[in-house]
């Protein structure tokens, strides 16, 4: 690669880094968003089905009310979210480089 060649591709890649960036911690805040709204339906749930699933979860997160192992469990369901996104953006990038 000549010099002209890597600064003129210096920029796409820039944008194209940028872009990943915005689009990864983009759908890292919606895929928490979701999941609080997944958690927040749990106890309907088991309202209308008549089962204890939601309940069990919601315990399990709860972590017996300490406060460092909840602060753990909110940190790693984060930390998922985070990573779906980051397959999710990887993905999409492939996709759109095939067209």
């Amino acid at each position: 690669m000549t010099k002209e060649e890597a600064a003129s591709s210096a920029p796409v890649s820039l944008k194209r880094t940028v872009l990943k960036t915005v689009a990864t911690v983009g759908l890292t805040v919606v895929l928490i968003a979701l999941l609080r709204q997944f958690l927040a339906a749990l106890p309907w749930f088991d309202k209308v089905t008549g089962w204890r699933v939601g309940g069990v979860i919601l315990q399990t997160l709860a972590a017996d009310g300490i406060a460092k192992q909840q602060q753990m469990i909110a940190a790693g369901l984060m930390v998922l979210c985070f990573l779906i996104a980051v397959v999710l953006v990887r993905v999409g990038e492939r996709l759109l480089s095939r067209h």
